[in-house]
């Protein structure tokens, strides 16, 4: 995947709500072009090699059950255990920081009309963006961000987001600091095999478990939970894991 010339790139997930789980989340990692190239990208590959499968799309819940492409683990225990600490090894020595943002969508739209209110994906969208900023604008950068491609009127939605922020800015920055901070907004199919994309479906995935306190095998909150922006200030709640609503 050809990335553009930009300090930083923000790879971007979304886990949506269930019966199991009342969230909606946005997040995702965002990591500096460079140790993206040098170093995540070439650990994950290696991942996927003790695998036999460089070409395989991480998708958490396939991989912790073990199924569709991942099945190659049933049954193979030292395959297992040394593709897990691998991963383990690889995310947590790879410099990215993880950005993260949850709304309860029931509470929100029963509050808030959808006829007269802002659009709850639209709330959780400008938050990321603030909170990328911020760390663009304390370490004098410029960022991408990268999407998984959803539906077309999805990523439509998407698109007006921005280009809402590009016009009038958001609750925090002027649209100023948007066109100066933010360089470009893409979409990659899932097909596209692109790796940022994959740890942010891990993000999600772990983060929704953690606010529904629930178990899961090979937890990678022990990865995740350091790695979430803080703002320079110890406080993830206010820039990492943010609740909404």
């Amino acid at each position: 995947m050809k990335i553009d010339n930009t300090d930083y790139i923000l790879f971007l997930d979304e886990s949506n709500v269930t019966k199991f789980n009342p969230y909606l989340l946005l997040g995702g990692i965002f990591i500096s072009r460079k140790e993206y190239k040098d170093n995540l990208i070439p650990n994950i590959l290696k991942c996927k090699s003790i695998l036999e499968n460089p070409n395989i799309i991480f998708h958490y819940t396939d991989m912790i059950k073990k199924q569709n492409d991942f099945s190659c683990m049933c049954g193979n225990q030292d395959m297992c255990e040394k593709f897990w600490n691998e991963f383990y090894s690889s995310l947590t020595s790879s410099k990215f920081k993880i950005l993260s943002v949850y709304i309860n969508a029931k509470n929100y739209n029963s509050e808030y009309p959808k006829s007269i209110s802002h659009d709850a994906y639209e709330l959780l969208f400008s938050t990321i963006v603030n909170n990328y900023i911020h760390f663009l604008n304390k370490n004098n950068a410029r960022g991408s961000i990268i999407f998984e491609s959803r539906e077309e009127t999805q990523n439509k939605k998407i698109q007006q987001y921005y280009f809402h922020m590009l016009k009038y800015g958001t609750n925090i920055y002027h649209s100023t600091a948007i066109e100066k901070y933010i360089t470009t907004t893409n979409f990659l199919v899932k097909e596209d095999n692109c790796i940022g994309l994959q740890i942010a479906d891990l993000v999600a995935y772990n983060c929704i478990k953690y606010l529904n306190n629930s178990k899961v095998k090979h937890n990678m909150l022990d990865v995740i939970i350091p790695k979430m922006y803080d703002g320079n200030k110890g406080d993830i709640e206010s820039y990492g894991i943010i609740k909404l609503f």
